[in-house]
């Protein structure tokens, strides 16, 4: 009996998986198949579960919990979910208003006054719904300098959202996912109820339904058995641990296991929690409303939507070395979850991969996936229309360039090579699922797939070339009461550099006009009618403007 086959038996044993079962499912070779690259003692890798009108029909796991250790993952593996774990939270704030301790429409700063008066028309609907124009925290935090490695105590994490001068946009206008109004909704649990997030899961949640192995982990101290280390891997080869000190539970922060999220899933069709039955599953999994009255696709803690013609329901997790995906076809009583300790893993892919066999003749027909023929070289003219720089999101400039016969991508840091499917779409593996270019009236464009980009984004013009001389009025030091930081910007020949409090010297690339790019965010600096530059404003993927003051 091999490894995997052994812990598949462990697995169905313990989730009592086999009555499930039913011949026209796909072969367990066909799923050990999408898992294969984790399926060995030497890396991290991914627990999964199939789950069936309450029984879970596979169960597995591949790879390893503890490579210090050699522990194998199994279904009763305890992973970190990270985003995953916003619909527990937001399930708690559900279950906290229908016990009447508060109401969906009371202002936030009714619970937390400390938020200043600018947030005044924000309320626990916004957060829940992702409408509420906060920034994200965490994406604050790493503005600041500071690293996710570092302890942020749950006063250091609300004082920074306390900190914020503005709101992104007007509550209710637009959807923008923030990790600060979940972290918010933990302490309006705590402030209302008189109980931690914890223990309010706990006591509503977790026990009712024999949750044993799932907690809020707020104690960053505490030993879990069990526990999956979550990985990175290294450029030479082999791993390296990958640990957080945060203690910040809401918008992240659950642990728990394949097991106890069969027991989870099972309730959105026999709901024992609360006192008001399917109302209150219908409640969670209704997205909400902008003020106009669009839908949006965002319930609570879940995404509705639509794959190959079935309606799901789901969420995904993806924070240092851990990823999650939690996948639910409602209409087939049907679910699949995925948890891995590999920084690099894919489990929405994955979870979906696994739906594509089991429900095979219940899914609508999908084109397979056009791939190049063999052999088939795309001309240098062809490749070069679409070289040149591209702003994915604020200050994320992928670089696409011609290596000989092929196009490569830079982008967060890696340079991917990008397999042509045909002249104008590109496989980009593992970053994105594709590339896909346009010529428009505005020049060429690129799509990226999978990682957030849903509008053509046009190449950039070429960036200014400042003299070392011009780059001197960008040079001294600056201050932003947002972040509780300061900055310094110094000229090193025709290169500019930048460092804050906390954090390591770091080249500024310009992208235009006295606008830069710097890990990620976007630098556009500020200049008085003299032309002097008085600041900047750094922009990065869930928080805009955040301003910085020239000292």
């Amino acid at each position: 009996m091999t490894r995997s086959t052994w812990l598949s038996s462990l697995g169905l044993v313990l989730i009592g998986g086999a009555p499930g079962r039913s011949a026209a499912d796909p072969d367990p070779k066909a799923i050990d198949a999408i898992f294969a690259k984790y399926d060995h003692t030497t890396a991290p890798g991914c627990a999964v579960g199939v789950f069936r009108n309450g029984q879970t029909i596979f169960g597995r796991g591949y790879g390893m919990a503890d490579l210090n250790q050699g522990v194998p993952i199994t279904t009763n593996t305890v992973f970190y979910i990270a985003s995953t774990s916003k619909q527990f939270t937001a399930m708690s704030t559900a279950l906290l208003a229908e016990q009447g301790k508060i109401s969906l429409d009371d202002p936030v700063r009714k619970w937390v006054p400390e938020l200043p008066a600018g947030a005044d028309r924000v309320t626990i609907r916004h957060l829940v719904h992702h409408t509420s124009g906060l920034r994200d925290y965490l994406g604050l935090w790493g503005t600041s300098g500071r690293g996710f490695a570092d302890e942020i105590p749950e006063e250091v994490g609300l004082d920074l959202i306390v900190r914020q001068k503005a709101l992104d946009f007007e509550p209710g206008s637009r959807y923008s996912y923030s990790n600060s109004g979940y972290f918010l909704l933990s302490v309006i649990v705590h402030r209302a109820s008189g109980k931690t997030l914890r223990q309010f899961a706990e006591a509503n949640i977790f026990g009712p339904l024999g949750m044993t192995a799932t907690h809020f982990h707020d104690n960053n101290a505490e030993i879990v058995g069990r526990r999956a280390e979550g990985y990175q891997p290294l450029p030479g080869g082999g791993f390296e641990i990958v640990r957080t000190s945060f203690a910040l539970v809401g918008d992240g922060g659950l642990l728990t296991t394949i097991q106890d999220l069969a027991r989870w899933d099972e309730n959105f069709y026999a709901n024992r929690l609360g006192t008001r039955g399917a109302a209150l599953v219908d409640q969670v999994t209704t997205p909400g409303r902008l003020n106009t009255g669009e839908a949006q696709t965002y319930a609570f803690g879940l995404m509705a939507g639509q794959y190959r013609g079935q309606p799901v329901i789901e969420h995904g997790g993806s924070f240092i070395g851990y990823r999650a995906q939690l996948l639910r076809f409602p209409a087939q009583h049907f679910s699949v979850a995925v948890l891995c300790n590999d920084y690099t893993a894919q489990p929405e892919r994955m979870a979906h991969q696994v739906a594509d066999l089991y429900l095979a003749d219940r899914l609508a027909p999908v084109a397979g996936p056009k791939t190049k023929a063999a052999g088939a070289t795309l001309a240098a003219d062809r490749l070069d229309r679409w070289v040149g720089s591209y702003e994915l999101m604020p200050g994320a400039v992928s670089r696409v360039t011609r290596d000989g016969a092929a196009l490569t991508m830079s982008v967060f840091g890696q340079v991917i090579p990008l397999a042509a499917i045909d002249d104008s779409t590109f496989d980009a593996s593992p970053i994105a699922d594709q590339v896909a270019f346009r010529m428009t009236a505005a020049g060429p464009a690129m799509t990226v797939k999978a990682i957030g980009i849903v509008d053509p984004v046009v190449r950039l013009s070429p960036p200014p070339a400042y003299t070392a001389a011009e780059l001197q009025a960008f040079v001294g030091r600056y201050a932003s009461d947002e972040l509780d930081t300061w900055s310094v910007i110094e000229a090193k020949g025709d290169t500019l550099r930048a460092r804050t409090r906390w954090a390591a010297w770091a080249t500024l690339q310009p992208i235009a006009k006295d606008r830069f790019g710097v890990a990620g965010a976007r630098v556009q600096f500020e200049r008085d009618r003299a032309g002097k530059v008085t600041g900047y404003r750094v922009s990065a993927g869930r928080m805009q403007n955040v301003g910085f003051v020239r000292r």
